[in-house]
């Protein structure tokens, strides 16, 4: 099944290392790190592009 974890570096809920780790445990699932301390990426904040971006192509692919 395709997969697709998007994680903020500096995620104020959950460590940035648990975003790697749940990606680790899903075969061949994608792990996108992404710029910003919100759990929630809003659309003001710079790794709102990237989410939209990489979701987008995520899509197209899938």
């Amino acid at each position: 099944m395709p997969t697709l974890v998007l994680h903020c570096r500096d995620d104020g809920i959950v460590p940035f290392s648990e975003g790697r780790r749940m990606a680790a445990m899903i075969p061949n699932a994608r792990f996108v790190p992404l710029e910003g301390r919100n759990h929630l990426i809003l659309d003001h904040e710079p790794a709102w592009p990237r989410f939209l971006e990489e979701v987008g192509r995520f899509l197209r692919e899938a």
